[in-house]
């Protein structure tokens, strides 16, 4: 199984009494699927999945599966700082999508051998595809490139990893050690990423520009990089409003204004956007003439 190009992470969306909105996360991703997107991901951080519980991530994987799974590569989200809870969860979610993306432990700052360990113990009691999830700004530790390595060289279900430290030299060094895909965790830095051997993106703003990102990355894997920076930077301000807050807040905020619903409920403890992001959200989409 390959995973290149645009993979886009799925929000989940809730109504306006805080419960799972399943309508409007099959309508999303139905949305996504016409735009040309093949691979996704579900319960990832842009998911709100720590407010997520087992039950209803559970109902959310068996729903995207049983609509989608014909059409789309599916990709499931799992984690935590318990290794045994994680791998019960692993195991529970591995008849619901195509593979595992699995995150590096939060909170506890395992060492290097913890890690390994940590990701040996999930892996090895599971059959799936796997990617790893490396995002040091959120787990408090970075999965370093001998450690990546030395997972990949042992677990030939380890396909790639979503790169999300924003280190231009850990790509070079993972690149330089093992053969696993790369696809960026960061969209401002997929460009970077791939000029050094990346192949894609699991993506916050595909959500918004599908198209537009797809389009992008086939340009650069094409050779045509003109193209490909030219659509780089046509949307990179688009890219970093996704994160003018917290992650997936303005992303929905961006979504209810594109489709004209409400869409832009969270969970505590994230709150609703500020006014004042929203107005700088807003005003960018009008002098862009941003087609929502």
């Amino acid at each position: 199984m390959s995973y290149l190009s645009v993979i886009t992470v799925i929000p989940t969306f809730f109504n306006k009494n805080n419960e799972v909105d399943y309508n409007l996360i099959l309508e999303h991703i139905e949305k996504q699927y016409l735009a040309g997107i093949k691979s996704i991901v579900i319960l990832g951080t842009t998911s709100e999945t720590p407010t997520l519980s087992l039950e209803e991530k559970l109902s959310i994987a068996t729903y995207v599966y049983s609509k989608f799974h014909n059409d789309l590569q599916i990709i499931i989200g799992v984690g935590g700082f318990n290794t045994n809870d994680v791998v019960k969860e692993a195991q529970l979610f591995e008849s619901f999508c195509d593979a595992i993306m699995l995150s590096t432990p939060y909170y506890n700052k395992p060492s290097q051998e913890g890690l390994f360990q940590h990701f040996s113990q999930v892996i090895s009691q599971t059959s799936k595809d796997y990617v790893l999830y490396n995002v040091p700004s959120r787990c408090g530790v970075n999965l370093e490139p001998e450690t990546i390595a030395r997972l990949a060289n042992k677990f030939s279900q380890i396909k790639a990893i979503k790169e999300a430290s924003g280190s231009i030299e850990q790509v070079i060094k993972i690149k330089s050690q093992c053969n696993i895909d790369i696809l960026s965790g960061d969209d401002a830095l997929i460009l970077p990423f791939m000029s050094l051997g990346a192949k894609g993106i699991i993506s916050v703003v595909s959500n918004v520009i599908p198209k537009q990102m797809l389009e992008m990355v086939t340009y650069f894997n094409a050779g045509h990089h003109l193209e490909a920076s030219n659509i780089f930077y046509k949307h990179y301000n688009l890219m970093k409003l996704c994160f003018i807050e917290s992650n997936p807040v303005p992303l929905k905020y961006m979504l209810e204004l594109k489709n004209h619903t409400s869409m832009s409920n969270v969970r505590l403890p994230l709150v609703e956007l500020s006014q004042e992001s929203k107005d700088k959200i807003m005003n960018y989409f009008q002098s862009k003439e941003l087609q929502l």
